[in-house]
C-alpha cells in the first residue's frame, strides 16, 4: 500500500509540475504557432500574440495580406532568447495578387517579449529583399538611356 501511495503522489507532483510549466510557453512553440498563422493567412488567430501597444501598426503591415499579397512561404532561419526578450528572422516568399509569376521574398526580424509567461511579438521590420511584403513600394527601377 505504501508504494502504491508513493507512486499516487509522485504521479501527482509530476503532474502538478507539467502543468506549471505547460502554462508557460516557450518562444519557440509562440513563434512556431504564430507563423504558422500567418503563412495560412489566419491573421485574427496570429494577432492574439502582438503585443497590444503594437497591434494597430501590425494591422497595417498586414493590411493587404491575402488581399494584394499572397504569402507562399514563412520559413524561420533563426530565432534566439533570453529569459525575457527574443528575436527571429525569417524568410517569406510571396506574390504580388495580380503576378503569380513574380516570387519575391522578404527577410523579416521580429523582435518578442516575455511577460508575465506570455511570449508577445514587439515588433517586426524588413531588413532585406523586397520591401512591399508590408505594403512599401519597391524603388523604382529606371534604365540608362543610350
Amino acid at each position: 500500500m505504501r508504494v502504491l501511495g508513493a507512486l499516487w503522489c509522485a504521479g501527482w507532483l509530476a503532474g502538478a509540475a507539467g502543468c506549471a510549466t505547460s502554462m508557460r510557453q516557450t518562444l519557440d512553440e509562440t513563434a512556431a504557432v504564430f507563423h504558422d498563422d500567418l503563412r495560412w493567412g489566419r491573421l485574427p488567430a496570429a494577432e492574439t500574440a502582438v503585443d497590444t501597444e503594437m497591434r494597430a501598426a501590425f494591422q497595417a503591415h498586414h493590411r493587404g495580406w491575402g488581399e494584394s499579397v499572397q504569402v507562399i512561404d514563412v520559413e524561420v532561419e533563426s530565432l534566439r532568447a533570453t529569459s525575457d526578450r527574443g528575436s527571429a528572422r525569417l524568410r517569406v516568399s510571396w506574390v504580388h495578387a495580380n503576378d503569380s509569376t513574380d516570387v519575391k521574398q522578404s527577410l523579416v526580424e521580429e523582435q518578442w517579449e516575455s511577460r508575465a509567461g506570455a511570449w508577445r511579438l514587439r515588433g517586426e521590420t524588413v531588413i532585406a529583399g523586397d520591401p512591399g511584403l508590408f505594403g512599401t513600394p519597391a524603388p523604382e527601377r529606371r534604365t540608362a538611356l543610350r
